[in-house]
């Protein structure tokens, strides 16, 4: 009921629905209706209440929103698309229930309690102005690699985003970027069962509804939102859609050729850091490059500016940063 209670409301927001137009749409009673809302709320939803009805704080997108805009044959179809009110995070959910979990199945979640980025960063995710997507895949060919999966999903958040209207840049490997300032991120990782390799998952964070308020003070200068960056509330149900739409066509297409320049190039064409000079951080040291492109592999291609030795960077051993230490 939670969900298409949040339907309805989405539906007519940011006007208020009567809660005897609610009853009548939902075929429920309006004590049905007001349980439910409290539940809502006691989870952390802001719902507002007045003379005339009930109004969401902020859009929130709901599986009856979203299934009509899909288009897609194996991610996130009918059968294996959920979506959790609260959960500690989509990742450990498929971990713990590996078994049961379909390849394709998509996990949606207004808020994860235990998300986190790479290198184990903590994701802040206000309930319902957030995204937190996980996909499965559990059909791959051992000629795939693993580690491109972080810049086909990069690839297809980027296009999807783009059709926003904004300027999304895609920072290396895995960050995507309005005006220097992270919107989007992905994280990817593998689930092994004695050393076989069992799944892989996709974790998607989406800033959507967040005021500047919303976020920690610490990440101000180096986070947005889509409702801030056009300057009205955000509605993602349509976002959703696409971005699953164009993702399973990169791995399809991927998953049959083995090649990943079509949306490697994408990467290289809306990268934020091709041509600039960043500090690459290492562990403990520190050293400014140029950043000169993105190799076949997917390793970052960088010249040494003290040596001028070119080499290649790994995703998962460097960090960028501007020279002066600031986020890119």
């Amino acid at each position: 009921m939670h969900s298409h209670l949040i339907f309805q409301l989405n539906k007519h927001f940011p006007n208020p629905l009567p809660v005897d137009v609610l009853s009548q749409q939902l075929d429920r009673s309006t004590t049905e209706i007001t349980e439910a809302v409290e539940e809502l709320r006691a989870l952390g939803l802001v719902i507002y209440s007045y003379n005339s009805g009930l109004q969401l704080a902020s859009p929130l997108y709901s599986l009856p929103g979203i299934k009509p805009y899909l288009d897609t044959k194996i991610f996130g179809t009918q059968d294996n698309l959920y979506l959790f009110e609260t959960i500690d995070s989509t990742h450990t959910y498929v971990s713990h229930n590996l078994s049961t979990i379909d390849h394709g199945s998509v996990l949606l979640a207004y808020s994860q309690t235990a998300g986190r980025g790479r290198r184990g960063r903590k994701w802040s995710s206000p309930i319902g102005k957030s995204l937190s997507l996980s996909i499965v895949l559990k059909e791959f060919s051992d000629q795939m690699k693993p580690t491109l999966l972080t810049q086909l999903t990069a690839a297809a958040l980027q296009q999807a985003l783009a059709e926003v209207g904004l300027p999304i840049a895609i920072k290396w490997p895995n960050d995507l970027l309005i005006n220097r300032r992270k919107v989007a991120g992905v994280l990817t990782e593998a689930m092994f069962e004695r050393q076989v390799l069992q799944a892989i998952t996709i974790g998607i964070g989406i800033n959507l509804n967040q005021s500047q308020s919303d976020f920690p003070t610490e990440i101000h200068p180096k986070a947005t939102s889509l409702a801030l960056e056009t300057e009205s509330p955000f509605f993602a149900d349509k976002l959703i859609a696409q971005f699953l739409k164009l993702f399973e066509q990169f791995y399809q297409d991927y998953q049959q050729s083995l090649d990943p320049e079509p949306f490697l190039s994408i990467c290289r064409q809306e990268s934020a850091v091709i041509g600039e000079i960043v500090t690459v951080v290492q562990g403990d040291k520190r050293r400014d490059v140029e950043v000169l492109g993105i190799e076949a592999t997917g390793e970052l291609l960088v010249r040494d500016l003290s040596s001028k030795e070119k080499m290649t960077l790994i995703s998962s051993e460097v960090s960028l940063r501007n020279p002066d230490g600031s986020y890119i």
